[in-house]
Parts: structure tokens; C-alpha cells; sequence
């Protein structure tokens, strides 16, 4: 399984917004919370379809690199039209494949699963092995701060 061309899917969520919208976002309080927190914080907007998640969800990514220059951020958007593309397999990849790009020497943390280690390249990745190395990759000490956003997880 490889990942989604993500940031293109990103870019044109991006071009759909209208100037400034979304900013409403950074003066909600719950929004305010879950930013402040030093830790372990979720933060779960909720809309009818249609309703523009997407686009806030493009716009939250932008937000978030642009106020931490200490965070990996990874994201995926679900698409309930490509089950490629809504599957758990297909959103731990996605993440796994951009957290490697803030943080290469996470790649450790492939090599230690049992699977790979006999199989090499040749590994057929599980979901539950994948889960394992995404466990190992947040709870490094060398990881720091990790901020993942999924949109649509429930469409």
C-alpha cells in the first residue's frame, strides 16, 4: 500500500476557500483549548455534509505549521467515493508515510517489527503491525510534538 497524493487533494481544498474564511476557527475557545494544551488533546469538529470540514480541516493544517516550527503535523482526507481512501489501513499509511518526512530516523521503527525483520522489503504490512510502529513513532523521546488531523473519519 502506498500512500495518497495527499498534498494535491490539500492544495485544491485550499484554492476552494474563500479569503478569509475559516479564520473564525482561531477565536473559538474550543480551538483555543486544544492549541494550548501540552500534551494529548483531541479536538472534533463536527458538520453536516457539505458544510465545508474539508476546507476548515485544509485551513487547520495550514495553521498549525504556521504557529510551531516544533511539530510534525500529518493529515489525511477521508473521500467516501474511493474506498481507498476511507479505509484505516489507508489513513495510518498516509500518516506513517508523512511523519517519516519530519522525522527520517523514525524509520527504526519499521525495521524493529517482527514481520519486516524476517521478510525485509518483501513485508506484507498488517494493520496491526503498522499500528505498532505508529505507537513506537509517537511515544519515541526524540519524536516531539505530533499533531495529526483526519477529515471525515466518520462519513
Amino acid at each position: 500500500m502506498k500512500p495518497s497524493d495527499y498534498e494535491t487533494y490539500r492544495d485544491e481544498l485550499r484554492l476552494r476557500r474563500q479569503e478569509g474564511t475559516c479564520t473564525w476557527l482561531l477565536n473559538d475557545n474550543r480551538y483555543k483549548e486544544w492549541n494550548d494544551v501540552d500534551g494529548q488533546a483531541i479536538i472534533w469538529i463536527r458538520g453536516d455534509p457539505g458544510c465545508g470540514k474539508s476546507v476548515l480541516s485544509s485551513f487547520l493544517t495550514e495553521e498549525v505549521i504556521r504557529g510551531s516550527n516544533q511539530l510534525s503535523l500529518a493529515y489525511f482526507f477521508c473521500d467516501d467515493k474511493d474506498e481507498r481512501l476511507r479505509t484505516a489501513d489507508a489513513i495510518l499509511v498516509n500518516i506513517l508515510a508523512q511523519l517519516l518526512k519530519y522525522i527520517p530516523d523514525a524509520i527504526v521503527h519499521f525495521s524493529t517489527e517482527q514481520g519486516y525483520a524476517i521478510y525485509k522489503e518483501k513485508t506484507i504490512w498488517t494493520f496491526g503491525m503498522l499500528w505498532r510502529v505508529f505507537e513506537r513513532i509517537i511515544n519515541d523521546a526524540n519524536t516531539g510534538n505530533v499533531c495529526i488531523i483526519i477529515d471525515a473519519l466518520g462519513n
